[in-house]
């Protein structure tokens, strides 16, 4: 599924559309015209990840409470894969009616940038 970029990927403006690959339901592909990223379901690997948005960057994304969405997050692949790292201050919003993606930054939130993916499988594997 194609989707137009409302809100940019830092360090990524000049791209303005991405194709979202779902590889399973948990992993997905993001790919632009210079750029591929693999991302991540947050809930499918940890229950405590929640955040807002800005009124103006829910208006950019044409999201409200009825809008079907996505959120995913980047991940740095690392071998092993167990080294990989997932960047939770900025996730990544897809709004699956209209199409419509972007960055979003999270300022208030304990999350980190390059949180290794083994403290959540971890978790998950336990619970």
């Amino acid at each position: 599924m194609k989707f137009q970029v409302v809100l940019p990927i830092l360090g990524f403006e000049d791209e303005k559309e991405f194709e979202l690959e779902e590889i399973n339901d948990v992993f997905y592909r993001l790919k632009g015209q210079n750029v591929s990223f693999v991302l991540i379901n947050p809930f499918k690997i940890r229950d405590d990840y929640e955040f807002e948005i800005s009124d103006s960057e829910q208006n950019a994304l044409k999201i409200d409470k009825n809008t079907p969405f996505l959120v995913a997050n980047i991940v740095t692949l690392n071998k092993p894969f167990e080294e990989s790292t997932v960047n939770f201050a900025a996730p990544l919003i897809f709004n699956l009616k209209d199409n419509l993606m972007g960055q979003v930054i999270l300022d208030k939130y304990p999350y980190g940038l390059t949180e290794p993916i083994k403290n959540f499988l971890k978790e998950k594997s336990e619970s």
